[in-house]
């Protein structure tokens, strides 16, 4: 596997789990929670691929969750101070988590 393509998996992965669950969410009374739930999927993606996909799945879901899940949609600007707080918290709490309990580099690449 080439270098640094665990890390776009990851990012792959995060991407296309944030997509399914702003479908899901999108519309609901709850969906202004669902960027701080989502911190425990950023959180297993880091240990599973690394820090390096953890920081670049929480960057790639907090730019979905702004465009496809809060108003005004497809548009990274959020109007809801709530949702932009919890948005905010989740990127402090991915790439927090990722750089303090993932390992450097991959389960694939230490096998």
């Amino acid at each position: 596997m080439p270098r640094g393509a665990e890390s776009f998996a990851g990012a792959a992965i995060c991407a296309v789990a944030a997509l399914a669950i702003s479908a899901l969410a999108s519309g609901h009374r709850w969906q202004v929670w669902v960027p701080l739930v989502f911190s425990a999927v950023l959180l297993l993606i880091a240990l599973l691929f690394g820090s390096r996909a953890g920081v670049m799945g929480t960057v790639v879901a907090t730019v979905i969750f702004a465009a496809f899940l809060f108003n005004p949609l497809r548009s990274i600007r959020v109007a809801d101070a709530a949702a932009r707080s919890n948005l905010g918290w989740m990127l402090l709490i991915g790439i927090g988590f990722s750089f303090l309990f993932a390992p450097p580099s991959s389960w694939l690449r230490r096998q």
